[in-house]
């Protein structure tokens, strides 16, 4: 391109020239040749310049296609590991959310497990509170088990005392006329029909009186017992004629007790069980002796034990 500009500016600069005298011609021409030299010199400069600067742009280009090469092998690289990271980001997301979930789960199974442990921790408090009141309670019971001990001892002792007292003052008789013993806790004296009473009848003999008098006078002292007089017969005769004279002979005692001893009536208790509580076999003339008679049983007031056993 820089040729062809050249060349027209030589053919108008000799068109131009025609136009001078040959002398300015001889001076143009020489002028012209030492441009056209110079214009020659710098064609061929800009040539060779141009050469140069096409192998230095081709070596150039060769090393940005080398390195355009290199950098699509590093981008298919770095975008083969974004790739593999982006799906490693999405299995640790996917992971982390597992393990989200999981931790959710065992915050909630833990908070359960503190409420569980709260409720349980409640309720041992209360049974700790009820296992002190049970213990305050206990102690209390045994404190009254002991008093109650002490005190049944206590009863048992005077129980035994007012039987070897009775058996002491009613000593003159015979074995065979009464009996004192002990049972359930009672006292029990056993006069039988002989002692006492014509058969069939409920008059008082005087040796009987006697006896009932003594013991009367030791009742008198030992007002802590409740006294039962029951009378017995044997099955001899109508049942209704039994029961009659037992309780006949019951009042008979009772009469005398309260006639001759200051015993106060609201203490004693009288009965007739006719035939229904022998205390050996009806079939024998020595049963049938033992079971007619009169028993005075003498009971211990157990107030302060009831109200003992009956506080909450």
């Amino acid at each position: 391109m820089n040729k062809f500009l050249v060349i027209i500016t030589v053919i108008l600069f000799l068109l131009s020239s025609c136009l001078v005298t040959k002398k300015k011609y001889d001076i143009l021409n020489s002028k012209d040749k030492k441009t056209i030299d110079s214009l020659e010199y710098a064609l061929d400069k800009t040539v060779y310049d141009y050469k140069n600067a096409k192998l230095n742009n081709d070596a150039l280009l060769k090393r940005n296609k080398s390195l355009i090469d290199s950098l699509k092998i590093e981008t298919n690289k770095l975008s083969s590991d974004t790739s593999n990271l982006s799906n490693s980001l999405s299995d640790a997301l996917k992971e982390y959310e597992k393990k989200q979930k999981k931790l959710r789960e065992a915050e909630e199974r833990l908070n359960k497990k503190s409420e569980l442990i709260d409720k349980l921790t409640k309720e041992q408090e209360l049974k700790s509170e009820q296992i002190d009141s049970l213990r305050n309670s206990l102690e209390e019971k045994q404190k009254r088990l002991v008093l109650l001990e002490n005190m049944i001892n206590k009863n048992k002792a005077e129980v035994n005392k007012l039987k070897n007292i009775i058996n002491d003052a009613l000593e003159s008789f015979d074995n065979s006329e009464l009996n004192v013993y002990l049972k359930d806790g009672k006292v029990y004296v056993a006069m039988e029909e002989k002692l006492l009473f014509k058969t069939g009848s409920s008059a008082i003999d005087k040796r009987g009186k006697e006896a009932i008098i003594k013991l009367g006078k030791i009742l008198e002292k030992n007002t802590d017992t409740e006294i039962l007089i029951e009378g017995h017969t044997d099955n001899t005769g109508p049942d209704k004629y039994n029961w009659k004279l037992s309780t006949e002979r019951a009042l008979s005692v009772v009469d005398i007790l309260t006639k001759h001893t200051k015993i106060k009536p609201e203490r004693i208790t009288a009965s007739g069980r006719g035939m229904h509580k022998p205390v050996a076999s009806n079939k024998t003339d020595a049963g049938k002796q033992k079971n007619r008679r009169i028993e005075i049983i003498l009971v211990p007031k157990l107030d302060s034990l009831y109200k003992i056993m009956n506080e909450k």
